[in-house]
């Protein structure tokens, strides 16, 4: 798949929508918490506060690699960075609404899906 640069201009305003404010889906927050808290991948006290500060840090980091998931005609703009010694991926809808945040177990293996397309570094595709 290549991407046009509307494409990429429309990805890179949903990434800074995102970081301007954290945003879910109405009613999807919560749970989404309470299975990375069941997964272990953040801490039994966890709050949703301390979930978004750690999505934002991926979306946040220059380094962080950008990738396009595509499902169907959909596409989500994902970012995975390392956060706090860990690799953490967020994953949006081109509204800039949060689809999902969370730790790959084996990063390289679940980015190397056909359904994952690497765009490359946050900071060269924002240059």
């Amino acid at each position: 798949m290549q991407v046009e640069s509307s494409q990429l201009k429309a990805i890179l305003e949903s990434i800074e929508r995102a970081r301007s404010k954290i945003r879910w889906k109405p009613g999807k927050a919560a749970p989404h918490l309470a299975k990375r808290v069941r997964l272990g991948h953040l801490p039994e006290d966890a709050t949703l506060e301390k979930y978004e500060e750690t999505i934002a840090a991926v979306l946040n980091q220059p380094d962080a690699g950008l990738y396009l998931f595509v499902y169907g005609s959909s596409i989500y703009p994902t970012a995975i960075a390392l956060v706090e010694g860990r690799i953490w991926l967020a994953m949006l809808g081109l509204d800039g609404v949060l689809e999902t945040g969370f730790p790959p177990e084996d990063p390289e293996s679940y980015l190397a899906d056909d359904s994952f397309i690497y765009l490359g570094l946050l900071k060269d595709l924002e240059a």
